[in-house]
């Protein structure tokens, strides 16, 4: 049937010629189920290419590359930290960016002082903010309180959870 149609045209119109292209089918996801599927992506990228490539130059992931990992292409859009890999919705994209500040600020200082820049008398691992703007690694202070999550030295919004 197909060699039939395409019997009369050169093979250079052939070549050329716009296949029909179905539309996505737009789905509603939670961010377990968008997490779980960069996490599939970043399985089939080459050695040392990371969930990164999925980001453009606002760090918007570009969830059409993800579809086959999901059931469709999401109607909402998510944006997610370069430094810490922290995804949000995109009305708390401005976390992502000032999370990004703070991680840079705080590889900078543990660069130069070789110590945590953490609150005093705090048992959760709070950065002191504080201390890094008035150091000059950050220009602004952020509007809320973050976390040095473990060894890896990776800034959270929450503290880690201490077992008793």
């Amino acid at each position: 049937m197909v060699q039939e149609e395409n019997k009369g045209k050169s093979w250079w119109k052939r070549l050329t010629q716009q296949k029909e292209v179905e539309p996505d089918r737009e789905i509603d996801i939670t961010l377990p189920e968008l997490r779980h599927a960069i996490h599939e992506y970043e399985q089939t990228l080459p050695k040392g290419v990371n969930r990164t490539v999925l980001l453009d130059d606002t760090q918007e992931i570009d969830t059409k590359r993800l579809k086959h990992h999901l059931s469709g292409v999401p109607k909402q859009r998510f944006y997610m930290s370069k430094e810490t890999f922290h995804i949000v919705p995109e009305e708390e994209r401005d976390v992502i960016y000032e999370m990004d500040q703070v991680q840079r600020a705080l590889d900078l200082y543990m660069d130069q002082e070789k110590k945590l820049p953490l609150r005093k008398f705090q048992d959760a691992l709070q950065l002191d903010l504080t201390r890094l703007r008035d150091g000059g690694y950050l220009k602004t202070l952020p509007k809320r309180p973050y976390y040095v999550v473990d060894e890896t030295l990776i800034v959270s919004l929450e503290p880690k959870e201490t077992s008793s």
